[in-house]
């Protein structure tokens, strides 16, 4: 076996969603420029992907970052996800910086303040830490644009980057709830084929459900762009939902919970207009070292339907 092609990564999740965080690995990029990197592994190291991201070693769910030197911010961070996954996520911004704070792989600021720079830009995680255990970590939004609301379904741009489609809960499916996961999900999937045929371009569907009396709390499913059903509440969605009920009324804060009970609270950002913050907390599941064997059969993994 050739063990010079290990792989060291930190898995964490943030409210439920994984990150394989890679900090060590023999893949290697000729510069500094985010861009090109994140290109370059767009477009390349197939196999390592796979690798880190399917079965045996990871599942459908899971979501790959490497982390990188950086000339502008703390660190750059590139993602690289299962096809039909948004290949930039604020989670994976939460969970890298409260992962590498506690394994002691970033260098403590006074503040705890940290710049990441990624190909949307550098971003700020202000993390709470109490002796070395990161307690929260918080990132505030970009712009989040209605670009048309109607009876089917609402679009919002998050960043001016990612747009999602809200839909509200149908008459067919009595709740977002576990004991309705079968109609949910076959709702989704139905969805996202319909409008992938019809060529609508998104990046994720929302499927909200209004509690009676707490208009300043929801509970949501998101669809990514396979019909797979996102593990956390998203914080992309929470903050689509933010602005689009942010239109009908004044809202200081939403807490957006997901089919699995786990909730994301959003606060609206004074004088900034559509510009809203996420507090979460991530949690360091383990820490690995993976091993490429090219003679291994399944080297690629696989996805367990």
């Amino acid at each position: 076996m050739n063990y010079e092609k290990m792989y060291c990564t930190i898995d964490t999740h943030v409210v439920g969603e994984a990150f394989r965080i890679v900090i060590q690995s023999p893949i290697t990029f000729v510069g500094c420029d985010v861009t090109s990197n994140q290109t370059e592994l767009a477009n390349n190291f197939r196999t390592v992907k796979n690798l880190l991201l399917n079965e045996p070693r990871g599942h459908r769910g899971m979501n790959g970052c490497i982390v990188l030197p950086s000339q502008q911010a703390d660190f750059q961070l590139l993602f690289f996800t299962h096809e039909g996954s948004n290949n930039f996520k604020y989670e994976g911004l939460l969970a890298t910086v409260s992962a590498l704070i506690e394994t002691g792989n970033v260098q403590r600021t006074a503040d705890d303040s940290y710049t990441v720079e990624t190909v949307h830009g550098i971003y700020t995680v202000q993390a709470q830490v109490d002796k070395q255990e990161v307690t929260a970590v918080e990132v505030e939004s970009g712009v989040c644009t209605i670009i048309e609301g109607g009876e089917d379904a609402a679009s919002v741009s998050v960043d001016s980057a990612r747009n999602y489609l809200i839909y509200t809960l149908p008459g067919s499916i009595q709740g977002i709830e576990l004991e309705h996961l079968a109609a949910v999900s076959n709702w989704g999937i139905a969805k996202t084929r319909e409008l992938t045929n019809e060529k609508i371009v998104f990046d994720g569907i929302i499927l909200v459900e209004q509690l009676p009396d707490l208009s300043s709390h929801v509970r949501s499913v998101t669809f990514e762009k396979d019909g797979y059903i996102l593990r956390s509440p998203g914080v992309d969605s929470s903050f689509a939902l933010m602005a689009l009920l942010k239109e009908k009324e004044p809202l200081s804060e939403l807490v957006n919970e997901s089919i699995f009970g786990s909730s994301l609270k959003v606060h609206s950002l004074s004088g900034d207009g559509n510009r809203f913050s996420v507090r979460a907390v991530s949690y360091v599941t383990g820490s690995h070292e993976f091993i490429f064997d090219p003679e291994d059969p399944l080297e690629n993994g696989f996805i367990l339907a």
